[in-house]
């Protein structure tokens, strides 16, 4: 039979060109065709080789026996249901009893089988009791104690369980006593301590290395020997390392079990960093002998104790030990590789007797030497400075030139350089290379002499020490400040020669201050700086420092001179007709004063400075008798007799004062004032006349009109001829 193609049939009886077609008239060819079908069906039927009616029924035989199978499937379906069904849910009721009766069978076989473990638990403890064995007892009360808290659902809600626990627990605390006991007679120290030293004994008892490892293997499971051992390291740094780093220790190993450390008791003593070494070396060696046994893997007491000690050790040994070792000077820096040495030797002992590990390191500081170099020099400069500044001020030595050259600067140079050279000798004083002759401190010289050591030092180290050097040197000069006048303060005050030398002190280093910055730069010359040296800007500062000292001493020798005058009848001229002796007392008083100053400060000031300074004091004594004088408005004339005779004690007396008689005249502003008032005290209206001369006499040069007026007023009466001389003076 060919293939059908039900396309092609309908492109035949539908043509898609004709749309005014109707269905009545398709259908006849509809039909025709599906009659022409079912002849070809027919015709192929007819000629295939298979049985259809066979086929047809032998299928229906099927489909009758299907039908009688699915009937008895139902009946069998209704029996299931009613009979079957019943018996399978007694059937699982049976089995849930069975699940529960299993599940409390085996809940009580495992509390019996944890029972059995707790007893067996307490078994292995009894045989290690037996055998003398601390870790296997240990290992039994801990094993107990972890099985009864893991034990099965139901087992803690035991009496057992409770039994089980207090038993443990007692065990346990009996175990630790014992394992205690038996660690202080291993290991025990005692202190016996005096006013004078302490006495400190360790005993180390390992007689039996088995047993030993047996209780340290029982403290260590029991977590207990951690405690102790950072017990034991406690006393051995807090009562043995650091007394023998810092103090006089004795250290003396009497046997392999017994160690003896001595410590006296001696106030700021510092040891020396060898005998540091080699009784920490007693000490460690003595412990490393009986401490360094394997008790577990690669662990042993000692590494414990290492572990435990060597960071503060390391740390206090360095602090408060080898920083020590570092020299203050150049010369000992350069032979400091003895003492690394032996340092580098102790660090290998620590190593090979387990105290410390490889990590550990006790020469790390070196890697800051020349910091570390400059700071204890610096420190050391400083408290030399400071020890030479609290030395006494009157031990005294002479400086300086007696008379400025003052012939110019010559030197052999090309014509510009002379030009130069010619310059600067006209610009700069001669005071700022030469110091005037006069007494100093020797503590001066002294400090001087040390600041230039350290810049002798410091110029041949590197360029780190040497910055520092120059910070030094500056605080040494600010030092000055800070500690002379506060130490010498009662000299100060009250003695004029320590005044004298602190201030020509003060003024000797200012002078050396202002070329020490050139000298510097000079032996620094070829190397790079970052930073300037300069001292100049602390010239002013230690000028000003003995100006203040030397001013605050003149007025108080001022207040002194003042309060003589002021406390005797000088100050009650007004009210008086004649003077009692404590005027004339007070002068000579005043005038005593001014020459004990003269006695102590001549010779020790330069001579300027002590004519400047004595005039001062002369003037002002001076101009306080002429001001007791000219303020007063009537003068008895026994009284100006009396005034006249004091005050010319005070002309015969003053020149004394002065190196040379000559310089009163010279820097004493009142001098001739003085010698005027007295030549009008004594005199008459007619020589006071002769002496002004209309104005160009010697009154009228040291005296004002008003206080000339005022003198005739209060020594002349009312007159014709004083009014005519009043009248001219106007």
């Amino acid at each position: 039979m060919e293939e059908y193609n039900v396309d092609d049939v309908l492109k035949t009886i539908f043509d898609v060109n004709d749309t005014n077609w109707k269905p009545s008239d398709k259908i006849p060819l509809i039909a025709k065709e599906i009659e022409h079908l079912k002849n070809d069906f027919k015709s192929f039927l007819a000629s295939t080789e298979y049985d259809m009616a066979s086929i047809l029924e032998e299928s229906a035989e099927l489909c009758s026996e299907t039908q009688h199978l699915a009937e008895d499937m139902e009946l069998c379906k209704l029996e299931i249901e009613q009979e079957t069904m019943a018996d399978v849910l007694k059937s699982l009721a049976n089995r849930d009893q069975l699940q529960k009766e299993l599940q409390s069978i085996t809940f009580a076989l495992n509390i019996v089988e944890d029972v059995l473990h707790c007893g067996e638990y307490v078994n292995e403890f009894d045989d290690g009791r037996e055998a003398m064995s601390y870790s296997r007892s240990v290992e039994a009360v801990y094993d107990l104690m972890q099985h009864a808290d893991t034990a099965a659902e139901g087992f803690q809600s035991l009496e057992l369980y409770n039994n089980i626990k207090q038993t443990a627990t007692a065990i346990s605390d009996r175990l630790h006593v014992d394992m205690y006991r038996e660690w202080s007679l291993m290991i025990n120290w005692s202190t016996k301590a005096s006013t004078r030293k302490k006495i400190i004994n360790i005993n180390l008892k390992f007689d039996e290395p088995l047993v030993v490892i047996d209780v340290l293997n029982a403290l260590d499971r029991s977590g207990k020997l951690v405690k102790k051992v950072e017990e034991f390291s406690l006393f051995l740094l807090k009562d043995c390392m650091l007394p023998i780093i810092h103090g006089d220790a004795t250290v003396y190993a009497e046997s392999e079990q017994v160690l003896t450390i001595t410590i006296m008791h001696r106030p700021n003593y510092r040891p020396g960093y060898d005998s540091v070494l080699a009784n920490l070396r007693t000490l460690i060696h003595f412990l490393s002998n009986t401490l360094n046994i394997d008790f577990r893997r690669d662990t042993t007491i000692m590494r414990m104790i290492g572990k435990e000690t060597s960071e503060t050790f390391r740390e206090i040994l360095i602090k408060d030990c080898l920083i020590d070792t570092i020299p203050n000077n150049l010369n000992d820096l350069q032979t400091y590789g003895r003492i690394t040495t032996d340092i580098h030797t102790f660090q290998k002992f620590l190593l090979q007797h387990k105290f410390a590990t490889d990590d550990f390191s006790i020469l790390d500081y070196l890697n800051d030497l020349d910091i570390l170099f400059a700071n204890k020099s610096s420190m050391h400069f400083l408290e030399t400075a400071r020890a030479i500044m609290l030395k006494d001020l009157s031990s005294t030595m002479s400086i300086g030139v007696e008379h400025m050259p003052n012939t110019p600067i010559s030197l052999k140079t090309d014509q510009e350089g002379a030009e130069a050279i010619g310059i600067l000798d006209k610009t700069i004083p001669k005071s700022m290379f030469f110091f005037p002759r006069c007494m100093i401190s020797k503590t001066a010289q002294e400090l001087l002499d040390l600041a230039y050591g350290i810049m002798e030092q410091a110029v041949q180290c590197a360029d780190v020490v040497c910055k520092k050097m120059y910070s030094t040197t500056r605080l040494v000069f600010e030092l000055y400040d800070a500690v002379v006048p506060y130490h010498h303060e009662n000299y100060l005050q009250t003695i004029p020669q320590y005044v004298a030398l602190f201030h020509n002190n003060c003024m000797y280093l200012a002078h050396n201050l202002q070329i020490m910055g050139d000298k510097w730069l000079i032996l620094m010359e070829g190397r790079e700086l970052d930073y300037p040296i300069n001292f100049v800007d602390l010239v002013q500062k230690m000028r000003d420092l003995g100006y203040r000292h030397l001013t605050i001493h003149m007025q108080q020798q001022r207040k002194q001179i003042l309060d003589n005058i002021r406390s005797s009848d000088l100050n009650c001229i007004v009210v008086k007709d004649v003077l009692s002796d404590n005027a004339e007392a007070a002068i000579r008083q005043c005038l005593r004063q001014l020459h004990l100053l003269k006695n102590v400060w001549i010779g020790v000031f330069p001579k300027n400075v002590f004519t400047r300074l004595m005039a001062t004091l002369v003037n002002m004594f001076l101009d306080e008798l002429i001001h007791r004088v000219c303020t007063v408005e009537d003068i008895s004339m026994e009284m100006a007799t009396q005034l006249t005779e004091m005050y010319t004690i005070v002309v015969q007396k003053a020149p004394q004062l002065f190196q040379a008689p000559e310089d009163i005249e010279q820097h004493v502003q009142s001098w001739i004032k003085l010698q005027e008032l007295i030549f009008i005290l004594g005199g008459s209206l007619k020589d006071i006349e002769n002496h002004w001369q209309d104005g160009a006499g010697p009154l009228a040069i040291h005296f004002r009109n008003e206080e000339l007026r005022s003198l005739i007023k209060a020594l002349f009466q009312n007159t014709q001829m004083r009014a005519n001389l009043l009248s001219k003076i106007k």
